[in-house]
């Protein structure tokens, strides 16, 4: 039997790889042109998840997971808005802050409980981010401040990454209660895969999708592939054992993308950045566990 901490490292892998193949196609292509393209992808590959998933799901669910789908819509447009107008190394950390807002997501509505530990945690993500945002520059102590509140493509990537967090709640609250999770994978990325296409047809007609696969080449199949790939590592990892357990091995994907995608992109403050990561990384695992 295959442990389980293999495929959280396999999830990793491919979350690295995943990150830095969509990170180089949108040096050359726009955000809605590629997530179009790659949603396309995920949904063909979802047809081979027909044989796992249950659709004897009532009307009101079925509605409320395609609410959670243009959540997920809007939060991946500006996730990708974002990685292609920052460096990779300073986006991808950010990621990090996910179990915090989660966290206090899940205290403000679920009633999970805000203890000591998690609250240190949370402080830990809040001064990693301030640290990174101060791009390796001390001098003014609201400088990282200022900066966030300048840099529109940062904020692009906090409001991506906080409706992440409100749909991890949501997701957990489907899964505990009405769903399970390969169907509620399926169904949310069919329907991901529409709202972009209807969205970018409206804006730009269906043959600007065509021409985004000519000219990509197999691009958006491969970072469609491996992103379904990572999630689904990642869920196989967690039905075997505690996501305590399986989240720290998954976030060590932040410092494979800084540090090979950092020098691969010749991005500045590499090793900051991996540092500010790996303080990011003890921060969350300060929540999860």
């Amino acid at each position: 039997m295959v442990q389980w901490w293999v495929y959280a490292v396999g999830s990793a892998l491919f979350s690295t790889a995943f990150s830095l193949s969509r990170k180089r196609a949108l040096l050359k292509m726009h955000s809605m042109n590629l997530e179009s393209t790659r949603t396309l992808a995920i949904a063909f590959f979802c047809i081979f998840l027909i044989p796992f998933i249950n659709l004897n799901i009532e009307p009101g669910v079925f509605f409320l997971i395609y609410g959670t789908s243009v959540l997920s819509t809007i939060g991946i447009l500006f996730a990708s808005k974002a990685l292609r107008h920052e460096a990779v190394s300073l986006i991808a950390p950010l990621s990090n802050l996910r179990p915090g807002i989660v966290a206090v997501l899940a205290f403000l509505f679920l009633g999970e409980i805000l203890n000591t530990r998690k609250i240190i945690g949370i402080g830990v993500l809040v001064l990693a981010a301030y640290l990174l945002e101060s791009d390796h520059h001390f001098s003014d102590f609201i400088a990282p401040i200022k900066h966030l509140m300048r840099d529109k493509y940062s904020k692009f990537f906090l409001f991506a990454i906080g409706l992440f967090g409100a749909l991890s709640v949501l997701n957990k609250y489907l899964v505990s209660n009405y769903v399970d999770i390969f169907t509620l994978y399926f169904l949310t990325w069919i329907f991901i895969a529409i709202n972009f296409n209807l969205a970018h047809s409206w804006r730009y007609g269906f043959k600007d999708t065509i021409n985004c696969f000519k000219e990509l080449s197999y691009l958006p199949i491969l970072i469609g592939g491996l992103s379904m790939i990572m999630n689904l590592l990642y869920l196989k990892a967690i039905s075997i054992t505690y996501v305590s357990l399986v989240s720290p091995i998954v976030m060590l994907s932040t410092l494979f993308i800084v540090f090979i995608g950092g020098n691969f992109f010749h991005e500045k403050y590499i090793y900051f950045r991996f540092f500010v990561s790996i303080l990011m990384i003890a921060g969350a695992y300060l929540i999860i566990i």
